[in-house]
Order: C-alpha cells, then sequence, then structure tokens
C-alpha cells in the first residue's frame, strides 16, 4: 500500500458509521490479494492513467450500486506476483 492509501483506509476503519463500507473493504482485499481478476471484484484498467502516467492502473470495486461507491486503485509491482494498492476513494 502507498503511505496514502494506508491513511485512507485507516480512516474508513476509524470512522464507526461506516461498519458496512468496513466489512466490504475487509472483503474486497481479501479478494484482491488472492486473485485481483476475481469476478465480483471486476477489475478493469483505467485507459486515462496508463495514456498519462505509463503505468497500467486497475479499478476494483468495493462497493456497487451505491451512491459514491468505493473503488480500490491499484497497479501490479514493484516486484513479480506483487500489486500496490494506490487509492482506496468514491467512485470518481
Amino acid at each position: 500500500m502507498t503511505a496514502e492509501s494506508e491513511l485512507q483506509v485507516k480512516a474508513i476503519m476509524a470512522d464507526a458509521g461506516r461498519v458496512g463500507l468496513q466489512k466490504q473493504l475487509k472483503k474486497a482485499l481479501g479478494s484482491l490479494s488472492r486473485n485481483p481478476m476475481h469476478p465480483g471484484l471486476n477489475s478493469h484498467p483505467i485507459e486515462a492513467f496508463e495514456k498519462v502516467y505509463r503505468l497500467k492502473v486497475f479499478s476494483s470495486y468495493v462497493q456497487n450500486n451505491t451512491p459514491q461507491a468505493h473503488r480500490i486503485l491499484w497497479a501490479y509491482g514493484p516486484k513479480p506476483k506483487q500489486l500496490t494498492i494506490l487509492a482506496v476513494i468514491p467512485h470518481y
């Protein structure tokens, strides 16, 4: 995790009013660590990031069909078989 994404996760986990989101985030992070292409995550590359930053960044669902549904932004690396969480944010 990047320092920024770690702060975002900690803020969600510290907010007592977000119990549902906390549970969904834990489940999504677990699925992501086991299989980044798990069908429930609906992981897909974000083309705009690749064009601008020359880095393939993926978006995975934490929530769906929810206003401001949260997403996990991540990229493969820096080591083989490793991924880095870049951000945990409301849908952009």
